[in-house]
């Protein structure tokens, strides 16, 4: 009996399609902040030891791709790479999605939620802001941002904070920059 399969092209498949992947996972301005790891294990993760446990499940994230035979015979490259981004494209949302869902529950269960219910979500932001733990650079520069839904971004840009927020939110993070800086030299000092 002969076998048709090619199992070291498909290899090679695989391993390009997750290099490529990887690569485009960097131009991603949320997932290419993000170290990634391998692993070889199915079952869930501990996310959240205490106050409560979360636990989440692995997901497997599936795209469908057609290769047409006719772009090898042609070596038609742009049609290959435009379905290899459109494969990226699918798996990011994926990835993208699964990422907030799992913020989301840790965010809860360790008690840094905020609920927006009733209240101005510029007020509710600076309420947010003094109560997580924010870092600066030598520069004074912080690294945290905001992440929302497009649709969330474009409300906020046609409905921005009142001159008395802005100075409310700066007051804030630069209590925060205080803050930080103090327990680095106290860190140093002892």
């Amino acid at each position: 009996m002969h076998s048709f399969s090619l199992p070291q092209y498909d290899f090679a498949m695989n391993k390009l399609v997750r290099e490529v992947k990887t690569g485009l996972d960097k131009t991603d301005h949320i997932l290419g902040q993000i170290q990634t790891h391998s692993v070889v294990h199915g079952g869930t993760m501990r996310q959240v030891s205490e106050p409560r446990i979360v636990d989440t499940d692995m997901k497997e994230f599936k795209a469908g791709v057609v290769i047409q035979l006719d772009w090898f015979r042609k070596t038609d490259v742009e049609a290959f790479v435009e379905a290899l981004v459109d494969l990226w494209e699918s798996f990011a949302s994926q990835s993208k999605k699964r990422l907030f869902e799992i913020l989301s529950l840790t965010t809860e269960a360790v008690g840094n939620s905020f609920s927006l219910e009733g209240r101005n979500v510029w007020d509710a932001q600076i309420e947010m802001v003094k109560h997580m733990e924010m870092r600066f650079d030598e520069a004074g520069n912080h690294n945290t941002e905001l992440v929302v839904h497009p649709d969330t971004a474009k409300w906020l840009a046609e409905n921005p904070p009142t001159p008395e927020q802005v100075t409310r939110m700066d007051d804030t993070i630069n209590a925060k920059r205080k803050e930080y800086y103090a327990q680095k030299r106290t860190r140093r000092l002892s």
